[in-house]
């Protein structure tokens, strides 16, 4: 991506229950709006949307997702659990500068968080990324 980016792309929350019950939450990003190309993903140990300005929390960066994740619901092949939608939105804004990536997400409305805008950082390298909202 361009270091400033104004196109809008699909972002998705999903709870990931795995085969012996452990859960965790898979933040998606789509890298192009048509959704060809697989999806940046990250694995996170708190939903996204309940972070204050100001928290941060260690991620864990995994391998990019098939585009039919911003959708999905249910089984995930292979036996690897399953999954539930927990909240879309919008990346209306993505800087990138190195190795980070300051993204701006407008979330679709949802009666429960109050987040409905973020800006999240994202930085690190392929073993250790720490997200932050600004």
């Amino acid at each position: 991506m361009r270091d400033e980016d104004e196109t809008v792309r699909s972002t998705v929350l999903l709870n990931h229950v795995l085969p012996d019950g452990t859960e965790h939450v898979d933040w998606m990003i789509a890298i192009d709006d048509e959704h060809r190309q697989p999806l940046i993903s990250f694995r996170l140990h708190r939903r996204l949307d309940d972070l204050a300005p100001g928290e941060s929390m260690a991620v864990e960066r995994t391998p990019d997702h098939r585009p039919a994740y911003l959708t999905h619901e249910g089984p995930v092949s292979g036996g690897r659990g399953t999954v539930r939608r927990l909240r879309a939105g919008r990346v209306v804004a993505w800087r990138e500068t190195g190795r980070t990536w300051t993204v701006e997400i407008a979330w679709d409305p949802d009666a429960e968080r109050s987040a409905t805008r973020q800006q999240v950082v994202v930085s690190g390298s392929d073993g250790s990324w720490i997200l932050r909202v600004a």
